[in-house]
């Protein structure tokens, strides 16, 4: 994990503010093309099957750039939802040293932690823009839901590298 989050760092730091998908280190990553987040990066892999990780820009939880709100959403269901074409997937968040990494809701028992469902995946390489919601402070979001902080992803010419990656996942 820390040599993927070093090269997505410096990969980062070298790309321009709008970057396409692009393949690092063994998986694929996209910046946002608009948010009002803390998020640099998405980055697809395989860790345990495929795995989705988040980068901010200073290695820390997601947060709103606005700053001021605590990141509790930490192994809660209902706190963030992936958004592909209208298509909604409920996610759960771990964290590590530098990454943000999401799952899909599970079971209490098991830290509402389950991996990554796979229709999340298809639907990202047939889709043509993907919403990672967060329910992170008091604010509603734009919409009215709780969901107030955000980053979107364009996913346009992204569908074989996502598969490519997630195939790889075995």
């Amino acid at each position: 994990m820390k040599k993927t989050a070093s090269f997505v760092t410096a990969m980062l730091a070298a790309t321009s503010a709008l970057a396409a998908w692009e393949k690092v280190d063994g998986g694929v990553t996209a910046k946002p093309s608009e948010t009002n987040s803390t998020i640099e990066a998405l980055h697809i892999h395989c860790l345990d099957g495929p795995a989705i990780d988040l980068y901010s820009h200073d290695l820390g939880p997601v947060r709103p750039l606005d700053g001021g709100a605590e990141a509790d959403y930490f192994y809660k269901p209902g706190m963030i939802s992936a958004d592909v074409d209208g298509q909604k997937f409920p996610l759960v968040a771990a964290g590590s040293d530098e990454a943000v990494v999401l799952f899909s809701q599970g079971e209490e028992a098991k830290g509402y932690l389950a991996p990554v469902d796979r229709a999340l995946f298809e639907a990202m390489a047939g889709g043509k823009m993907l919403t990672l919601s967060f329910d992170i402070s008091t604010a509603a979001g734009a919409d009215g839901s709780g969901f107030e902080t955000f980053a979107r992803f364009d996913l346009a010419g992204a569908g074989a590298l996502i598969e490519e990656a997630v195939g790889a996942c075995g």
